[in-house]
């Protein structure tokens, strides 16, 4: 095979990654999509706040997700970080589980000098086994 016919390959299966990679996207929040490390992992699935929502400046945001963990659920960590940066809008929660939980509910207070702006608000669940799933939601602090 010669150089061209390599560069055409090359060139061809880097756009076939990004293509794929793409295709996973949902828009802006980057852990809307339910993401779990193995088949059959833990899923929470947010239930409150609704995704797009508001809550006032400096104050605390209740967060309540249904729990699907077939080997049994372990512990939860919950966090708020502005979008489009890593700094934190509020201070994150983490909690042990029964191995039974099916629902949770934790608060989330505000960090200092949290400000006006979107924030993902996360959720992680991790089961007995290790694996890890996630979910988010999308919500504005506003004055």
């Amino acid at each position: 095979m010669n150089c061209h016919a390599r560069k055409l390959r090359l060139y061809a299966t880097i756009a076939l990654l990004g293509t794929v990679g793409l295709a996973g996207c949902e828009g802006g929040n980057l852990f809307q999509a339910i993401v779990v490390s193995a088949e059959g992992g833990p899923a929470p699935t947010i239930t409150s706040p609704d995704d797009g929502s508001t809550v006032g400046l400096n104050a605390s945001l209740g967060v309540g997700f249904d729990i699907r963990a077939t080997e049994g659920a372990a512990s939860y960590r919950v966090l708020g970080r502005y979008a489009g940066q890593g700094a934190e809008a509020y201070g994150s929660v983490t909690q042990s589980l029964t191995a039974n939980s099916l629902s949770a509910f934790a608060t989330i207070s505000p960090a200092p000098g949290q400000v006006i702006g979107d924030v993902y608000v996360v959720v992680e669940l991790l089961d007995v086994t290790g694996d890890t799933g996630r979910d988010s939601v999308r919500v504005t602090i506003t004055n």
